[in-house]
């Protein structure tokens, strides 16, 4: 796990120089805490080539590991982990290959000598983002891994081509224009996170998971392209479904993850894996501990708020597997202290809570180890998440004689015209109030597909009613294929948007930010096409969500122990708003503040904080977006065009 960045300049606009090396430098240093262990750089001044490496050392640990690492015709900086390059490394070898060290990057490296790209990628299982310059023909290529677990971003501007691990290691180059993207911003306050291709900076990108860039360094004329497609393996799945049964869904699931889970065991340096309780968690860590001839490490996260608190359930799966378990109880005051570091350690606004017990998990099993594994995946893999069947539910109505049709029945025409357009103050996450619900219907209700549906069903701000002044609606939602049911739509919706930019880009800043490498066999493509070939009626047998996960839990963990309402790793950001975090809150959202900035209707922010300050409703999603953004904001206050 490392970080990488770099820039190239076109031909013949200007010279490299000694100030090259000190802005190569700059943007390396911002990363340190992706690679505290070594940095390493590589300049061509004759084609305006410069990059640079920050190294966590996880699989070789000696020098012939370190990068920038050079073959005849590559110079590679590889951020990541292929889990299968011992299998690559020995058919390399067949050719005639011989390596210096015993690293993945050299493996890399040389398959890209031999195959080239396409057919290097379909070999690689992985989680990986890396830039390989051919010397022999100037161009560059930028890949990310098929599900998004590494980050990528990269940026043109001028006659200079910037990219890095992080949107902080290109904002630290001199040359690199930050302005703020209003639009990504709008989509920003519905998500809660900032969608790729998007980036809060205008003219800069994130590449998309599966996603390669083609670089010509002469003149910097790029083009994306797509290797590995999730529409492409829901599709496949769905026309070549499993054939077994139910049983035999579960021991192919077991087969498979005991694989994966094998491969990424492999470590050079201590391992461990995060356990909440749940049922993906569990499963990574019950069949980690089956595989190990020793103790396993495992982290849990507890507060005490009985409905936000699933360390109880931790301690007693970890005490049935043997664990060596480690748990953390978080307080107002250890909220108080991460809030500071957020904006700094997502470096582009991210606001979902959870962002706060991910980051102390992972400090917390920094303190023991340099690798943890993580249960991520699990709910997009197999229809977890409680919201589709309340969005199933929903659909199915609009399709009938809708809630709108039927109170403009029962209302005065007047007064249901007047509630209909009364200004929508947030999503219909909390309506407690019959206007709003009304009102909630109603917007969704306007939508011209159930994609759309689906997206306005889980904004956190609607369209009709967002706080942005100026604000544009942005589709980043597209339609999925007809020929999938709709519990895969809405996984596949989740797996091409919320898993990559919220619940991915949560887990890698967090442990980045540690300096731990944080992995998930969930999303080991093997896993992903096999999950994608189960039919929906048995990811949800006899309506039980995620059925073959249980199924291959129960093999390692009574039921008894797992078989429960499903919490998730949220934590009491309502509550604390109200108390311990009051006035942080106040103050970022003064009247005063927000009318300086010019970015807010303060009129639309007012009524929200008002009712969720009098306890009347629960607007801490909303809140939270914003507090969030105007952290980050605060973070930038040199350098960035409003």
């Amino acid at each position: 796990m490392c970080g990488i960045t770099g820039f190239f300049v076109q031909a013949n606009k200007t010279e490299f120089t000694d100030a090259t090396y000190t802005h190569l430098k700059l943007m390396a240093d911002v990363i340190e805490h992706r690679g505290p262990d070594a940095e390493g750089f590589w300049v061509n001044t004759q084609n305006s080539v410069a990059l640079a490496h920050r190294r966590l050392a996880i699989v070789d640990l000696s020098e012939t590991g370190q990068q920038p690492m050079e073959s005849q015709n590559f110079v590679l900086v590889f951020n990541g982990e292929i889990y299968n390059f011992r299998v690559i490394k020995k058919d390399l070898e067949k050719l005639g290959q011989s390596f210096n060290g015993h690293s993945d990057t050299e493996v890399l490296l040389y398959a890209l000598e031999h195959w080239g790209l396409q057919n290097t990628l379909d070999k690689l299982e992985g989680m990986y983002a890396f830039c390989a310059y051919n010397k022999s023909t100037n161009q560059a290529h930028l890949v990310r891994d098929r599900m998004g677990e590494k980050p990528l971003y990269f940026s043109k501007q001028g006659h200079k081509f910037f990219f890095g691990s992080e949107l902080k290691t290109l904002k630290a180059n001199p040359s690199f224009n930050a302005k703020l993207n209003r639009d990504a911003l709008g989509v920003y306050l519905q998500h809660n996170c900032v969608p790729a291709p998007l980036s809060i900076y205008e003219d800069c990108f994130k590449l998309e998971p599966g996603q390669y860039l083609q670089l010509d360094c002469e003149s910097l004329d790029y083009s994306l392209n797509t290797y590995w497609s999730a529409t492409e393996v829901m599709i496949q799945g769905s026309e070549q479904p499993f054939a077994g049964t139910e049983t035999e869904a579960a021991d192919a699931l077991e087969e498979a993850l005991i694989s994966s889970i094998k491969d990424q065991m492999l470590a050079d340096v201590p391992l461990g894996a995060f356990l909440s309780g749940g049922i993906d968690s569990s499963t990574i860590a019950s069949i980690m501990q089956s595989l190990s001839d020793k103790v396993i490490n495992t982290y849990s996260i507890g507060f005490n708020f009985d409905d936000f608190n699933e360390a109880e359930h931790a301690k007693v799966i970890a005490q049935h597997l043997g664990t060596n378990h480690t748990e953390f109880y978080v307080s107002e005051q250890d909220t108080k202290d991460v809030i500071p570091k957020l904006a700094n350690v997502y470096c582009e606004p991210f606001a979902d809570s959870s962002q706060i017990p991910t980051y102390l998990v992972c400090e917390l099993a920094k303190q023991h180890v340099t690798v943890a594994l993580s249960g991520d995946g699990g709910d997009e893999l197999f229809a977890g998440y409680s919201r589709y069947q309340k969005v199933l539910d929903s659909w199915r109505i609009q399709q009938g004689p809708s809630a709108l049709e039927k109170a403009a029945h029962f209302l005065p025409k007047n007064l249901f015209n007047t509630l209909i357009s009364l200004p929508l103050g947030v999503s219909g996450a909390y309506p407690h109030f019959a206007s709003e619900r009304l009102r909630s219907n109603y917007y969704k209700a306007s939508a011209k597909s159930f994609e759309e549906f689906y997206q306005r069903s889980i904004a956190f701000w609607q369209d009709n009613a967002h706080p942005l002044k100026g604000f544009k609606p942005n589709k980043l939602i597209n339609a999925s294929p007809s020929s999938l049911d709709y519990t895969s739509k809405l996984q596949l919706l989740d797996m091409q948007m919320y898993l990559p930019d919220d619940i991915l880009t949560k887990v890698d800043r967090a442990g980045m930010a540690v300096s731990l490498e944080t992995r998930i066999p969930l999303l080991n493509h093997k896993v992903v096409e096999l999950a994608a070939s189960i039919p929906s009626d048995i990811r949800t047998h006899n309506g039980v969500a995620k059925w073959p996960l249980q199924e291959v839990l129960s093999r390692y963990v009574p039921r008894e122990l797992f078989e429960r309402p499903k919490q998730g790793f949220a934590i009491p950001i309502g509550e604390w708003l109200r108390g311990p975090l009051k006035s942080w809150m106040t103050d970022l959202l003064s009247p005063t503040h927000i009318r300086q900035q010019g970015l807010f209707d303060y009129k639309t922010i007012y009524p929200i904080l008002k009712m969720h300050l009098d306890g009347n409703s629960d607007y801490s999603l909303q809140l939270w977006s914003i507090l969030m953004f105007q952290s980050w904001l605060d973070e930038q206050s040199d350098g960035l065009t409003l």
